[in-house]
């Protein structure tokens, strides 16, 4: 399809029922509805068309808005919540583990191999934390 700058795009918003995606065309206080995302916009398209009269391939639909069920968006803000919380936490983690490794590093004298038999992890991670900790 080629565009004409100066065609009109008619924008669509998309919510989900249950079973169906609703389609509003706000411009032209127009609705329909379709079983599948991939048949939004061909279902948009045939709706503005045949309500302004006009063959489906004059006209441009883009879909401006996804709006999922509340309770997505509920569960979605506190999934994003806690993984950034998630984030920080394991931050601090990374930041202790290196304090530990320093301790046993550079105050107490200890290779790294020892260091790791003393944490109980490998001396490949300390090594990673110790580094972490001397850019730091």
């Amino acid at each position: 399809m080629t565009t004409n700058k100066h065609e009109k795009i008619y924008r669509a918003t998309v919510e989900r029922e249950p079973d169906w995606w609703i389609i509003s065309i706000p411009e032209l206080d127009i609705m329909t509805q379709a079983r599948r995302i991939r048949d939004i916009r061909h279902m948009a398209t045939d709706l503005v068309a045949a309500w302004l009269d006009k063959d489906p391939n004059d006209v441009r639909v883009e879909i401006e808005d996804f709006t999922p069920p509340a309770a997505v968006v509920a569960q979605m803000k506190q999934a994003k919540e806690l993984l950034a919380h998630a984030t920080r936490e394991q931050e601090q983690a990374g930041r202790l583990a290196s304090d530990a490794v320093g301790i046993l590093v550079e105050d107490l004298g200890l290779t790294l191999r020892e260091a790791a038999e003393v944490l109980g992890i490998s001396h490949q991670r300390v090594a990673q934390l110790h580094r972490r900790r001397t850019a730091a």
